[in-house]
Formats: structure tokens, C-alpha cells, sequence
């Protein structure tokens, strides 16, 4: 793959732990030591995003005296991109040798028991954007457990020991990039999600089939339709997370530490 070929001539560490960070969450990134950046439109075949709170970068560092490689913003099937093309930056992790993946993004809580700034792991999600047909290699793996169950226990230890509070739920994806009805936020309590957003489905499924082990976060920036009394905008997203940058940081580093197999031996 060309594109792997590209950073590996320019990158000499292959991290064994990857995340790609949704709006406003790109500030981790800050926190690296040693950093390599990479811009996407520098890669050979590499996406572009066009959605403000995305950086769009390759990030290579250590974080909590760990190796990562980050993708700082991601691209979204709402911008115009086939399937194939939103997951090349999950198929580029896996051949350059990452084995743990972490998916964060931003998410509207559906769930009467969320706020803004809960941390939520995603323990399944609902694949309403009708994008991956059945027959595809994508398809195929809607039978399995795509967040992995090991990974988020010790999501829960990583949270324990830095003192923030964790709450599990279902993430629903749909296409976008419209935000939902109150009629349709109705509609998927009632299926059982617990939030909802536009991403994210798709790279958990792709990295699933790829080997490698997913762990996903929704960050919720705001109440879904017809739950708040103000409209819903991508700047209040925006500036919820970076209210709330820190708390996310300090949790998602020790799920790095927590994460790397050369200290938990999986």
C-alpha cells in the first residue's frame, strides 16, 4: 500500500495502539511528546476532511511513555466519500501494525441519564446509515462482538484510577448531515440507542474485520433533538468538547497505558 510505504519511510516507530479522534477531540494530540506530524493531504490516497474541528493529521509520539499513532480528524460519508474511503485511514493502521484501535466521537445523548461532557463506552451500535451492503466484506461482520469486551474492562480500570466517572450505552450512526428530528430521537430511544452521531460505525466494523481490537468512546457535547430547549449547531459541539478537554485527556491517556500489550501482556 502506498500509503504505508509513505510513512514508514518517514515514521521509525510502528505502534501497537492507534486512535482516530472525532470533532474537537484533536487536542490529545497536544499532549504527545516527540511528535511526528503528517498532514492527510501530504499522504499518498489519504482523505481529507472538510468538517471544522478536524485536523487532519497523522500523529506519531508517545503518550503516557507509550507509542500512538493518531489520526487527528477524520472523514465522514456526508462529505461525499464512498465506504472505502472513510475506512483507508483504519486500513493504513492495521498494515502499518496497529493491534488496538480507539474510535471517539462526538455524540448527541439520546439517553435521559447523559450530559454534556459524559464519557460513554460504546458496548454496539446501530448501523442506520445504510451505507455497507450485506453482501460486502463490511457485512459480514455484523454477527460479531466488533467492541471488544477485554478492552473495555480495562477501559473501566483506566477510568477507576484516574477518578472519572464512565457510563456505557449503544451508539447509533446515521448518515447525516442533517441532525435528526425530535420524532426520529423519539424513535431511537425507543430501538435502543443511547446516542447518536455520524461516524464512527463504519471504522469499528472495518477495523473488526481487519484483526484488530476496537474500543469506542461517544463524547456527548449536547442533548439530542427535542430534548434541549436551544437548536442544535456543530459550534456547540466544538466548544463543549474543548469545556471538557481535559477531563477526556487525562482518561484517554491511561486508557493508552492500560491499552498497550507490552504491559498487559494480551
Amino acid at each position: 500500500m502506498e500509503a504505508v510505504s509513505f510513512l514508514r519511510q518517514r515514521l521509525s516507530v510502528a505502534p501497537a495502539v492507534g486512535i482516530a479522534m472525532g470533532s474537537g477531540l484533536g487536542g490529545l494530540v497536544e499532549e504527545m511528546e516527540r511528535p511526528t506530524r503528517i498532514r492527510y493531504a501530504d499522504i499518498p490516497h489519504f482523505p481529507v476532511s472538510s468538517v471544522k474541528g478536524h485536523a487532519g493529521e497523522v500523529v506519531v509520539g508517545c503518550l503516557s511513555g507509550r507509542h500512538l499513532f493518531a489520526l487527528s480528524g477524520r472523514v465522514h460519508c456526508y462529505e461525499g466519500h464512498p465506504l472505502e474511503t472513510v475506512v483507508f485511514p483504519i486500513k493504513v493502521m492495521a498494515s502499518f501494525g496497529v493491534r488496538y484501535v480507539i474510535l471517539t466521537n462526538a455524540a448527541g445523548g439520546i439517553n435521559h441519564n447523559f450530559s454534556p461532557g459524559d464519557i460513554i463506552v460504546i458496548t454496539d451500535h446501530m448501523d442506520l446509515m445504510w451505507n455497507i451492503p450485506m453482501k460486502s466484506s463490511l457485512g459480514l461482520q455484523r454477527s460479531k462482538e466488533i467492541y471488544d469486551s477485554t478492552c473495555r474492562k480495562k477501559a473501566a480500570c483506566a477510568a477507576a484510577e484516574v477518578g472519572v466517572t464512565l457510563k456505557t450505552g449503544v451508539y447509533a450512526a446515521l448518515s447525516g448531515p442533517s441532525y435528526e428530528t425530535p420524532a426520529e430521537i423519539r424513535a431511537l430511544r425507543i430501538m435502543g440507542a443511547d446516542m447518536v452521531g455520524m461516524s464512527t460505525v463504519p471504522e469499528a466494523t472495518e477495523a473488526c474485520r481487519l484483526g484488530m481490537k476496537v474500543l469506542g468512546f461517544s463524547f456527548i457535547t449536547n442533548q439530542a433533538a427535542g430534548l434541549s430547549q436551544t437548536p442544535l449547531s456543530h459550534q456547540e459541539v466544538i466548544e463543549t468538547s474543548l469545556r471538557h478537554l481535559g477531563t477526556v485527556k487525562k482518561f484517554i491517556k491511561q486508557v493508552i497505558k492500560n491499552l498497550d500489550p507490552a504491559t498487559t501482556g494480551t
